[in-house]
């Protein structure tokens, strides 16, 4: 294993190959999730972005062994890690409802591109710790942010409501349970119903309580037709 691994931090078309395959194989597999969450980014964005970032750094290398001078390693690995960052940017979404959403996939992208550089420049061992730890990033912990999202002491709701009956409800609701009302705006979002206004609130529930528990007895307001929490 460790020879194997040896041989593919030499410059040779065996080892090229292996990692600008490696380069697509993982870089699609996180893609694959990301697509799986029906993010904008899928397979292709994520191997494409690997593969780059791995065929800049052969690239690099490359270069170093045919004019036999000294190459600044680091020149090519620093563009592809400054250049990705404009790539991630345009995952990111801001609904109308000021959720914004595509951080996870932008990051997941920048983090597949220096996944990438690894690859390239033969740190196979590296790269495929790195890839492992990316996943379990993405699965295992994305349970712990839910679970520590859900049980926030900070709520923002986003709310469809009738502006008399169901406002007076919501407001005597957070009242009663003793919560502050720290925030809130109409917002311009179009409403299922006509009669209704659409309002983002951010409330201050003194604890960490559960979302879901409070998000179901709102549901049961009268003149409240629709509630989304905002992450």
């Amino acid at each position: 294993m460790v020879e194997c691994l040896q041989y593919l931090e030499e410059f040779n078309y065996i080892s090229i190959l292996v990692r600008l395959s490696l380069a697509v194989l993982l870089g699609g597999i996180v893609g694959a999730e990301r697509g799986a969450k029906r993010q904008i980014a899928g397979i292709r964005t994520f191997a494409l972005v690997c593969l780059g970032a791995a065929l800049a750094m052969v690239t690099n290398e490359y270069l170093g062994v045919r004019d036999g001078t000294i190459v600044d390693p680091s020149r090519m690995a620093a563009q592809v890690i400054s250049g990705v960052g404009f790539l991630g940017v345009g995952t990111i979404i801001v609904t109308g409802k000021n959720q914004v959403k595509g951080l996870t996939t932008a990051a997941s992208l920048w983090a597949v591109a220096t996944l990438g550089i690894a690859v390239g420049a033969g740190f196979i061992y590296g790269a495929v710790i790195g890839f492992i730890f990316i996943m379990l990033s993405i699965k295992v912990l994305q349970k712990a942010s839910r679970y520590q999202e859900n049980h926030n002491r900070i709520l923002e709701v986003y709310m469809e409501l009738n502006p008399e009956v169901g406002m007076t409800y919501v407001t005597d609701y957070i009242h009663n349970k003793e919560f502050v009302i720290r925030s809130m705006q109409r917002s311009c979002q179009n409403t299922f119903s006509a009669d209704d206004v659409a309002v983002t609130m951010e409330v201050d529930l003194k604890n960490k309580q559960n979302h879901s528990h409070i998000l179901a007895e709102l549901e049961q307001i009268k003149g409240l037709d629709y509630i989304e929490e905002i992450h």
